[in-house]
């Protein structure tokens, strides 16, 4: 499976939407490879969800990773546009305690 990162939106924060159906066991090195030197362009940064259908565990920790990288910067890290598969998974192992996470790009970037 093909994933790749986009940069939509570059400012303030730097907006990124992930360009795959999911994010799991089978392409969270691709993420990963994709996302990583991305992280040292900016401090704040805002991923844009809204193409991944599913996410398991992998994928949970891929993220997780990048909020410890750019925490480890002294920078921010939101998320947006989750869809209600992805949005349920995070509530139910309480992710959506540790990210903010916010309807669209443009609420999390006016947060």
């Amino acid at each position: 499976m093909a994933i790749s990162v986009e940069i939509v939106h570059s400012g303030r924060a730097l907006v990124l939407k992930v360009v795959a159906d999911s994010l799991e066991t089978d392409n969270v090195a691709g993420f990963r490879a994709a996302i990583t030197p991305m992280l040292d362009k900016s401090a704040h940064f805002i991923i844009d969800l809204s193409a991944v259908e599913f996410m398991d565990s992998t994928g949970l920790g891929s993220m997780l990773s990048c909020l410890r990288i750019v925490k480890s910067k002294g920078g921010t890290l939101k998320l947006c546009n989750l869809t209600p598969e992805v949005k349920q998974l995070f509530e139910m192992v309480m992710m959506d305690r540790v990210f903010d996470i916010y309807t669209t790009p443009e609420e999390a970037l006016a947060s």
